[in-house]
């Protein structure tokens, strides 16, 4: 069965660019512009969710937060995604399982996926304390 990724940036030519690389390589997914659509409706049914850090209208982080505080959603990996360097640390530091830095090669975005929904996936990371 296809593992089944949600990508989450309000940048089109990256939505299109990560489907691409992960339809080739034999993953399902779906892609939001919108942040606020993971508010109202939780995904529950994703092996993973790309999530950038910096969507219009609405931070990541605080997405990342709602999703790891609600019992349906917590166990699913989530991995941030952002082109400022120094949000990295700040991504470690929250309830993200992983940050990947753009400009980003595919084969690291491969690597990444593959670790968080392949049959050795490490555990998810708890709702960590509010950030600042």
């Amino acid at each position: 069965m296809k593992k089944k990724i949600l990508i989450a940036d309000d940048d089109p030519t990256v939505l299109d660019v990560i489907k691409m690389i992960l339809d080739k390589a034999g993953y399902k997914t779906e892609t939001t512009l919108n942040g606020r659509t993971l508010l109202n409706n939780l995904p529950e049914d994703f092996d993973l969710i790309l999530l950038d850090v910096r969507m219009s209208g609405i931070d990541g982080f605080m997405i990342c937060r709602h999703l790891k505080s609600q019992e349906s959603t917590r166990g699913i990996p989530i991995v941030m995604v952002s082109a400022v360097p120094e949000l990295g640390a700040r991504t470690r530091n929250s309830c993200a399982d992983a940050y990947l830095e753009k400009p980003f090669n595919m084969d690291d975005l491969l690597r990444i996926v593959e670790k968080y929904t392949g049959p050795d996936k490490p555990a998810t990371r708890p709702l960590a304390s509010p950030i600042d």
